[in-house]
């Protein structure tokens, strides 16, 4: 349980329903729209009474845009922002806006305050559906060192071994790794995974370590039993979830109500304590054929294959149409990346494809000089005529002729 503590987590705190889910930190007072009716946008430049004076405002203006939450009655009819110098990260609404959604996160609040002082500081937490104006210095500690252990995600991808993989026609595939434990699961990080695949029922003793050295990429939960009467655990998932970019994955259909029942429950009770929450999803390893219908439908599906059968071929190729029906991210755990064990699995075009932790950088290469649109027809004759030589060796030759 949390310490009791006499400090208010804010001076002001919203509650409402979150639209889009993130977490956003910014100065509220430029974009705040006290009033109802058409925004105005605060340009000190405008104030100008000349071209001198508007060169010596642009000259002491920021270099870098200020990040700031805009609170406003609704989206719609936003006039240009005439403020070059602000960088919009968070909204909080009293209508909900009409589709497509900002990409920041959004967060629906029945009232807005009337008023706020110059400069506030606001945290948008859209994954519990809370906003702290004024936090207290405890809020905004935790809050600036979750935002910093997120960033470390760019930084990765700055680099070679970490940038995302395009096959050869150009199509994104995510690329990600086996981890044994939790220990290793840095070290599958740091060996250039976009996602890190995990088979525990038990967390890390020390999350933010953890959450540090995984530097914001995803961390995908394999639970192999499902403790849905147990509120402290599903708690502790959640406080989890506010350090890693965690999913959890359960082993049958009917533990996807479960699953998000119990979080339901987590969630609420959490949100009245003030602390941060994650963006937890729950998603489906399947073992068998995939049900025609998913209530509540998984985040993602995800199939482990041992060793490729025609069998299993077939079976996955109509378990992924399924799951294209269905609107849900599919995900392939592959025993190893040969070129035909890669070329199958693009020919049911994942969109994640997991790999040993020791073969990441081969994925990579190889599926660089593989192209979707061939596997896929090269995959239909395979099913055709499974034993034929000739269409076994044909992904070696693609490699071997593109590698040149």
């Amino acid at each position: 349980m949390r310490e009791p503590s006499s400090e208010p987590p804010a001076k002001w705190t919203l509650y409402g329903i979150p639209l889009q889910k993130g977490i956003a930190l910014g100065i509220g007072a430029p974009l705040y729209l006290p009033t109802y009716g058409n925004p105005i946008w605060f340009d000190p430049r405008m104030f100008a009474q000349d071209e001198d004076e508007w060169r010596d405002i642009d000259y002491r203006m920021p270099t870098e845009p200020v990040e700031v939450i805009g609170l406003t009655r609704t989206l719609d009819d936003i006039p240009p922002v005439l403020a070059p110098y602000v960088r919009v990260v968070g909204w909080i609404v009293e209508q909900p806006p009409e589709p497509p959604l900002p990409t920041v996160p959004v967060l629906l609040a029945p009232k807005l305050p009337t008023l706020l002082p110059p400069e506030t500081t606001v945290v948008l937490d859209a994954n519990a559906g809370v906003a702290y104006i004024e936090p207290s210095v405890a809020v905004l500690a935790r809050y600036q060192a979750q935002l910093l252990r997120t960033a470390t995600h760019t930084r990765y991808h700055l680099e070679g071994a970490h940038l995302p993989v395009r096959t050869w026609d150009d199509r994104p595939i995510q690329v990600g790794g086996v981890a044994t434990d939790w220990d290793a699961a840095p070290e599958v990080a740091q060996a250039g995974a976009e996602l890190v695949w995990l088979t525990s029922d038990t967390l890390p003793d020390d999350i933010r370590a953890t959450a540090h050295a995984l530097g914001g990429k995803p961390l995908w939960l394999r639970l192999t039993e499902l403790t849905a009467d147990d509120d402290a655990y599903w708690q502790g998932l959640l406080r989890a979830s506010a350090e890693l970019n965690l999913t959890l994955f359960v082993e049958q259909a009917d533990a996807l109500h479960e699953a998000t029942d119990s979080l339901a429950v987590a969630r609420e009770a959490l949100r009245m304590e003030h602390v941060p929450i994650g963006a937890l999803e729950v998603g489906l390893l399947v073992h068998e054929e995939l049900p025609d219908t998913l209530e509540p439908p998984p985040y993602a599906v995800v199939w482990e294959v041992g060793a490729w059968t025609q069998a299993l071929a077939e079976r996955l190729w109509e378990a992924q149409a399924t799951a294209r029906a269905l609107g849900v991210r599919r995900a392939i755990v592959a025993p190893d990346t040969d070129a035909e064990t890669l070329a199958l699995a693009l020919g049911l075009e994942p969109h994640t494809l997991i790999v040993p932790a020791d073969a990441l950088s081969a994925a990579k290469t190889r599926l660089a000089l593989l192209s979707v649109a061939e596997c896929r027809e090269w995959l239909l004759l395979r099913l055709r005529d499974w034993a034929n030589l000739a269409l076994r060796r044909q992904p070696d030759a693609w490699l071997t002729s593109r590698a040149l």
